[in-house]
């Protein structure tokens, strides 16, 4: 059996575990940021608020079968920097534009669809990634870790956003996290192992690859559940984040930390 400390020695897992770590912090900065932003420098209605936190999770509804069957076609490392270095880029350009006093709501919308769009192929490709790159014997616990990491980040990445946002305000906060994942994108660069090329030998059609996956969902009563169960939560979630920070902030005057630390309670 491989032991704890074993993994923990292995350079390019410790790396793949501190990108995928700072992503998954920069991701969830990123989900209360963006709120904030539009209700407190732009004054976001409430149907603009439901409408920025559609565009956020909608990559997840409209592209995330697709993207696991595209991700099996490239290269993962190439995806998962690929995905650190947009969602960088497009989250720059808000406190740029808010230093020229050109920040619009149709931005906001804009950035919010690429970010989502990235971070669907950043969780695909990451998970998919950890194979390729230890022993099958070390899986479970490599699998254990970023899981870890990825709970840890839902329930302290909104109270220490909300600390953030308190201290140096939403535009230099979201600075901040495009350089999160710039940090992350230098951590995956040195990842040493080769970039497996995927076989396009008998590759089949993605509406095929895409079909074999529902099929085996839908054949698995366990796995319906847990979609059945994932599909309505993420649904009523969704309902209840678009207003509650237009809510807290507006209506209830509530601090940004307060805020934060109020989806902390609610990720526990």
């Amino acid at each position: 059996m491989t032991s704890d400390r074993s993994l923990l020695r292995h350079h390019d897992f410790r790396r793949l575990w501190a990108a995928e770590t700072v992503s998954q912090v920069g991701t969830q900065v990123t989900l209360l940021a963006l709120p904030v932003l539009a209700v407190s420098l732009l004054d976001a209605t409430p149907l603009e608020m439901g409408f920025l936190t559609a565009l956020e999770t909608a990559a997840f509804l409209l592209i995330g079968l697709p993207a696991g069957a595209w991700v099996d076609r490239w290269r993962r490392k190439r995806v998962l920097v690929t995905a650190d270095l947009v969602r960088a880029v497009v989250l720059g350009t808000l406190p740029l534009a808010y230093l020229v006093d050109a920040l619009t709501l149709g931005q906001l919308f804009v950035v919010a669809a690429l970010t989502g769009t990235a971070t669907v192929f950043f969780d695909v490709a990451y998970q998919s990634y950890l194979p390729a790159l230890v022993d099958r014997d070390q899986l479970v616990d490599g699998n254990g870790k970023l899981e870890a990491s990825r709970a840890v980040a839902q329930v302290a990445g909104p109270g220490i956003t909300g600390v953030l946002l308190r201290v140096m305000g939403a535009p230099l906060l979201v600075a901040l996290d495009a350089a999160s994942f710039l940090v992350s994108a230098l951590f995956l660069g040195r990842i040493q192992r080769p970039d497996v090329v995927p076989d396009r030998a008998g590759r089949r059609s993605l509406r095929a690859e895409i079909g074999e996956g529902l099929s085996f969902v839908v054949r698995q009563p366990l796995l319906r559940r847990i979609v059945a169960c994932t599909a309505t939560s993420n649904l009523f979630s969704s309902i209840t984040t678009t207003l509650l920070v237009l809510f807290a902030l507006r209506e209830l005057e509530l601090s940004e930390s307060t805020v934060g630390l109020v989806f902390s309670a609610g990720a526990v």
